[in-house]
């Protein structure tokens, strides 16, 4: 349920977003209203005079009390005035939904602050209001901003092409989006995440599944499927969890469809089991997965009821989410039915 809050003051390691005041005008005509780069891909004229910053502050400063406007003023803490601004420019409450937009002065670009500030606002807008979708939009031709959505987990939706207009006249926009539960999804990884990180290199992936997998007899006991498993793990996206510099799990994922990746093969240390590392290395996947544009994640393994490992391990599924959705039973081999799980993303 959606509880607007105003523009409330947020707080972040270098900056203050807070509501415009009168004695805003003159900073922002200065540090980036009156920049014609700074514009050059906005929907509104660089300020010819400070006159018309101070005109803009006033209905600005006139809206602060009301719930359901959202401007921030972007305060560089170290110099004590703002040096662009952020801002909901729609809001959808049937969607309970975000876009926001924002632009700083051409000095401070390249130095993180926009993805500091944006990253704020998201938060807040999933913690604070209840809102369930934040969108923005770029200029294709301005790849920079895209890129500030990126960094702040927004997922790249598609171009519309001739769907905007803004100083450069009729215009293509760019569009990224992040959901509530990608948020927290994402917040959840980084705080759990820790010691699992990606892997490139494709004979680093095989050692490590070599590694891991033979100290599995009891799940990968079948030389054939193990060294298939190895093979294969060189050329997939591939996240390993680390205890120092000892790996302890990794797992695998692959294309098995444009819309669908599975979960091909994981495995972590008997020691480690029950300590939360297959979550993580799950949930990174997982995140990867959503923004690669995948719609569905599948895994196949052992019905329920034939082994007690894999009993162990169909529970691990369900617990991460996943929903049982068919069994094969002659895909492998009689004594081992195939169930299928699939998860929405």
């Amino acid at each position: 349920m959606i509880q607007h809050k105003g523009t409330a003051v947020l707080d972040t390691r270098r900056l203050t977003l807070r509501p415009f005041v009168p004695e805003d005008a003159e900073p922002m005509f200065r540090n980036w209203a009156s920049d014609k780069e700074v514009t050059k891909f906005l929907t509104w004229p660089a300020h010819g005079s400070k006159e018309v910053s101070a005109y803009v502050v006033e209905q600005w400063y006139g809206r602060r009390e009301d719930p359901k406007y959202y401007q921030w003023a972007i305060e560089l803490k170290e110099l004590h005035e703002p040096i662009g601004s952020i801002s909901a420019v729609k809001l959808d409450e049937r969607t309970e939904a975000a876009t926001i937009g924002y632009c700083i002065g051409r000095r401070w670009w390249g130095q993180g602050i926009t993805a500091e500030a944006l990253e704020a606002v998201i938060a807040f807008f999933f913690q604070e209001v209840g809102m369930n979708c934040v969108s923005a939009c770029h200029d294709p031709r301005n790849p920079n901003s895209g890129k500030v959505m990126k960094k702040c987990g927004m997922t790249r939706e598609g171009t519309w092409r001739a769907g905007g207009v803004n100083n450069q006249g009729i215009c293509d926009e760019t569009w990224y989006s992040v959901l509530r539960e990608e948020f927290y999804d994402r917040r959840a990884s980084s705080q759990l995440q820790g010691p699992v990180r990606g892997i490139e290199d494709p004979e680093t992936r095989k050692g490590i599944a070599r590694e891991i997998l033979e100290a599995l007899p009891q799940w990968f006991g079948i030389p054939e499927a193990r060294e298939n498993y190895i093979a294969e793990s060189a050329g997939q996206p591939f996240w390993a969890a680390f205890e120092g510099d000892i790996p302890i799990g990794f797992l695998c994922l692959k294309e098995t469809g444009r819309a669908t990746a599975e979960l091909a093969v994981m495995g972590v240390r008997s020691e480690y089991h029950g300590q939360g590392t297959g979550r993580k290395l799950f949930l990174a996947a997982k995140i990867w997965a959503q923004r690669q544009g995948y719609s569905f994640l599948q895994v196949k393994t052992v019905q329920t009821g034939h082994y007690k490992e894999y009993d162990r391990t169909n529970q691990f599924y369900l617990r991460m989410g996943f929903q049982e959705f068919e069994v094969i039973p002659d895909l492998w081999d009689e004594g081992n039915p195939c169930q299928i799980y699939v998860m929405e993303l």
